[in-house]
């Protein structure tokens, strides 16, 4: 068990929240400083891992859904979040023992942490996919049994949904076209499962992932080491996963879009010494692809980030803008999600892209001469 108790430990889980994220789930910043005012109070979130709770608990994801874009300029209510607890334990007829993000990405990472903080309850040390993505469906509980409804809905002013969908497909459809309706921001209880369930289809330990990557970030910045160098030695660390950095530049056009939903976008990062030499990134809600001079580097559902060359400060999609000077990371997935019946889900084609996944190993061992 882990209690967030300083200003300095949610601001580093915040940071690495974005940078697993992928440019999607929010921008963290909004519930970082609703769970800071709630340590300056005494009130603490709660973290611990899911060998800590009985098979037969009760686990529910809270989540905002919405596009990023507009997520940005909600506060987060201690009102709404005790309504929406105590509408989901109603909803489900049973106390909610543990809450589990749905995503790791941005605000979706920071909202349990919040609920955690004024209910008491615990946030398990996990979450649905290992970084963020734009639909209901694509999560690792969806693929491996859990099913995302019965689950409810809820705007700031009080309305309230209720959804029984036949699939999880047919329910991130009928959630967008509500969520739409609610001005493209709400909050929602999704997920219901077991401690069994979530031990056995959650991507484990996020959430000292996230602690941690914020804290080797922070850290190279105060003793004045190279951070990507710092980063990449941390990243060595996870077996299995692959790291390195993709390009280095500067933005040189930027598109941002708010439609049906979600946040469309691209980028367009030049070289610094070469402004012939262009990367871009195409977004949709998440960095989904990134391409140098057309040829592909990193792709979905491998992990993207985007980070200031400078601070080594990671960055959502709406973030971006014209004249930074930024460098482009990319991590692989975690191994569930490069699993046959993960790629039924997660593969490029139902992100819209017109390509196969290739792992960022083999990419990377393309590029190399």
């Amino acid at each position: 068990m882990y209690r967030v108790e300083t200003m300095e430990d949610i601001r580093d889980m915040s940071r690495g929240a974005v940078l697993l994220g992928t440019g999607g789930g929010g921008d963290p910043y909004i519930g970082e400083l609703f769970v800071r005012a709630q340590i300056r109070k005494g009130r603490y979130p709660t973290i611990i891992g899911c060998d800590e709770i009985a098979d037969d608990a009760f686990v529910v994801s809270i989540a905002g859904v919405g596009a990023p874009s507009v997520i940005v300029e909600h506060l987060v209510s201690e009102n709404t979040l005790h309504r929406l607890l105590a509408r989901a334990e109603s909803f489900y007829g049973r106390r909610i023992d543990a809450l589990i993000s749905a995503e790791i990405g941005g605000a979706n990472s920071m909202f349990p942490l919040a609920l955690s903080s004024i209910s008491g309850l615990p946030v398990l040390d996990a979450d649905g996919i290992g970084r963020a993505v734009p639909q209901i469906e694509m999560t690792a509980f969806s693929i491996f049994g859990v099913r995302a409804t019965p689950a409810l809905v809820m705007d700031d002013s009080g309305n309230i949904v209720t959804f029984d969908a036949v699939s999880d497909r047919m329910a991130e459809d009928l959630i967008r076209v509500v969520t739409g309706a609610m001005g493209a921001m709400a909050f929602g209880a999704f997920y219901p499962m077991t401690g069994k369930q979530a031990r056995e289809t959650a991507i484990q330990n996020t959430l000292t992932q996230t602690l941690e990557i914020g804290r080797t970030i922070r850290q190279a910045r105060l003793s004045g080491t190279d951070i990507f160098a710092d980063l990449l030695a941390y990243f060595a660390g996870w077996e299995g996963r692959a790291a390195r950095v993709l390009f280095d530049g500067k933005i040189v056009d930027v598109r941002h879009e708010t439609r049906d939903g979600w946040h469309w976008g691209e980028a367009v990062i030049a070289a610094l010494d070469d402004p012939e030499d262009q990367c871009t990134v195409e977004i949709r809600n998440e960095f989904l692809v990134a391409r140098r001079n057309g040829r592909t580097l990193a792709i979905v559902p491998d992990l993207i980030t985007i980070m200031d060359r400078e601070t080594g400060e990671p960055l959502t999609g709406e973030m971006l803008s014209y004249g930074q000077r930024v460098k482009v990371l990319g991590l692989s997935a975690d191994p569930a999600l490069r699993k046959p019946e993960s790629m039924e889900v997660l593969a490029p084609r139902l992100f819209g892209l017109d390509e196969d996944f290739v792992p960022l190993e083999g990419l990377m061992a393309a590029a190399t001469p």
